[in-house]
C-alpha cells in the first residue's frame, strides 16, 4: 500500500499511537516504582540513623529495587519497539 493509502487508512497513525501509549504507560509505571524505592530508601536511612535497623525495611528496599529493574526492562523494550517502528517508517517512506 502506498504512503497515501497508509495515512488515509489510519494504519500508520494507529501504530504510532499504540507505540506512544505503550511508552507512556511504561514510563508512568517506572516513575511510580522509582518513588516507591525512594520511600523505602528514606525509611532505611531513618532506621540506620536511629541505630535500630528493621529487617522489614531491608526487604522493602530489596523488593522495590527488583521491581524497578523489571519496570526498567519493560520501559526499555517499549522504547526499542517504538524505535523499530520509526525505523521501518523511515526506511519505507523516507
Amino acid at each position: 500500500m502506498s504512503i497515501i493509502g497508509d495515512v488515509l487508512s489510519g494504519r500508520l497513525r494507529q501504530e504510532m499511537r499504540q507505540r506512544v501509549d505503550e511508552v507512556l504507560k511504561c514510563g508512568n509505571e517506572w516513575s511510580q516504582t522509582a518513588k516507591e524505592l525512594i520511600e523505602a530508601l528514606n525509611k532505611l536511612s531513618g532506621t540506620v540513623q536511629k541505630g535500630n535497623p528493621d529487617p522489614s525495611v531491608f526487604k522493602s528496599v530489596s523488593r522495590a529495587g527488583r521491581k524497578l529493574a523489571k519496570e526498567t526492562a519493560r520501559l526499555t523494550r517499549a522504547f526499542e519497539a517504538h524505535n523499530n517502528t520509526l525505523e521501518k517508517i523511515l526506511t519505507r517512506y523516507g
